[in-house]
């Protein structure tokens, strides 16, 4: 090879890296002659040089446009205050800035998903997916999103997928079980609750799914022996409380029936570290603002459904720890029904009285 061959080809080859920005086989194509007849002529190695970045940023451009159209559009907030949208606003552009990624992606659904904008949140996630095909989180969020409303074949695919990356996942194997038994799958469910038990025997979400297994079939002491151990490790596991009070009140044990009932009312739910990941974004939004004053009768309204006055009065935690409740009475019941300036109320008025001197009797 000739000094000037190496040289153009020191060139091009430089230029054909800085052109692979975004793809590393980015196809460089010689643009063709108009005069078909004749040979095309050469290129000079500075036209390589200087060109080449230009057709892989319009590739890597092309490939981000690709992505960002099959992002969702801004819904409709009737019921979101103003940083509830303003934390949408922050993650909808992040996720739009070049070049894409599953990560900022991922992070647009998760916020949606938090709201309970199913369809935004979906389309979020598989934009993810397509960029991250093998990403746990993503493939785990949107099997929860497709449970929680009741597309169970999307979701037990997901689940599945999740299960191909990591078998030996309890808390997996233990979802699918309950997915299997809200579609009344019994066997399946059994098999995969069972599954999820050899691996953790105290996986509370499939402990509660053989319990119930249990008592549908009139095994009363096979749901206490499942449900014991099980709130030793959660002692304020709503379900399981009241799936032993049933089990109690079949057997002639009405103390104890009464007792876990009372202690169910109050009780907490299952909540994943990535669940709680999730619901974590959407806590800033309320712990600020509000009016006090209007929350008593917020309270009266909406609280006392699931909860008497006196058990939230005598409840003394944070200000966090009471947005985080109020934000999943709202994911249960809907921003309809309690919206973001209602639940800042709420959390203010909580918050105000958890700080306030006490009472000194005369």
């Amino acid at each position: 090879m000739s000094l000037d061959e190496a040289r153009a080809s020191d060139v091009a080859g430089a230029g054909t890296r800085l052109g692979r920005r975004c793809y590393d086989d980015l196809p460089v194509d010689t643009p063709p002659d108009p005069m078909s007849h004749h040979s095309p002529p050469a290129w000079h190695p500075l036209v390589v040089l200087v060109l080449l970045p230009v057709f892989g940023a319009a590739a890597c451009a092309g490939g981000n446009d690709a992505v960002f159209t099959r992002l969702p559009q801004f819904p409709t907030f009737a019921h979101q205050n103003a940083a509830s949208i303003a934390l949408f606003q922050e993650a909808n552009a992040s996720a739009r800035e070049a070049p894409a990624t599953a990560d900022r992606i991922g992070r647009l659904g998760m916020t949606y998903h938090a709201y309970r904008f199913s369809d935004e949140a979906r389309r979020s996630y598989e934009a993810a997916r397509d960029l991250a095909p093998d990403e746990y989180r993503w493939i785990y969020y949107q099997a929860f999103l497709e449970k929680s409303i009741f597309d169970f074949p999307a979701a037990q695919s997901l689940f599945r997928r999740a299960l191909e990356l990591d078998p030996d996942s309890a808390e997996v194997w233990a979802e699918l079980g309950d997915l299997y038994l809200k579609w009344n799958r019994r066997d399946d469910a059994a098999e995969s609750l069972a599954r999820a038990l050899a691996l953790d025997p105290t996986q509370p979400l499939a402990a509660l799914g053989q319990a119930r297994l249990a008592l549908l079939t009139e095994d009363w002491s096979g749901a206490v022996a499942l449900l014991t151990p099980v709130l030793d490790a959660h002692p304020r596991l709503s379900l399981a409380h009241k799936y032993l009070a049933q089990a109690y009140g079949n057997v002639g044990r009405g103390d104890d029936s009464a007792r876990h009932q009372s202690l169910g009312d109050y009780g907490s739910a299952i909540e994943t570290p990535l669940m709680r990941e999730l619901h974590e974004l959407s806590i800033d939004a309320i712990l600020e603002g509000g009016d006090p004053s209007e929350a008593p009768a917020l309270m009266q309204e909406k609280c006392t459904r699931c909860h008497t006055s006196a058990r939230i009065e005598e409840t003394q935690r944070d200000r966090r720890w009471w947005a985080g409740t109020v934000r999943r009475m709202q994911r249960e019941a809907g921003w309809a029904w309690l919206s973001d300036d209602q639940a800042a109320s709420v959390v203010a008025y909580l918050a105000t009285r958890e700080t306030a001197p006490a009472h000194t009797p005369r």
